[in-house]
């Protein structure tokens, strides 16, 4: 792999990240109430142990990976943000159609 092939991969990882951090910034301001991480810095973590817990998942392909996947990440989003289950859970959905909208606007942007 080159070293341009390399440096394009990275800039895909670190705007995927910001695009996502963005949705979840975006999920956080909506949800009603003051999470404990609102900002973007806040954003930005939670984005991130999300595509951890759903990366690490994805390479152990155990049964039900994706579905225990998402019991973790709405665990984390529960302790990160200060929210209960169901919170976690609207923040999760929130956060899935904000990332669903980003991704058929910004290809047009780009």
């Amino acid at each position: 792999m080159s070293d341009l092939e390399v440096a394009s991969n990275v800039a895909r990882l670190v705007i995927a990240w910001l695009v996502s951090a963005f949705a979840v910034w975006l999920a956080l301001k909506l949800y009603p109430g003051k999470q404990k991480r609102e900002s973007f810095g806040g954003a930005l973590l939670t984005a991130l142990v999300g595509a951890l817990i759903f990366w690490l998942f994805s390479i152990a392909k155990i049964p039900l990976g994706t579905v225990i996947a998402l019991i973790v990440w709405l665990y984390a989003l529960k302790k990160i943000q200060g929210v209960g289950w169901l919170g976690a859970a609207a923040l999760a959905v929130l956060i899935y159609l904000f990332n669903a909208l980003l991704d058929l606007l910004l290809p047009t942007i780009l």
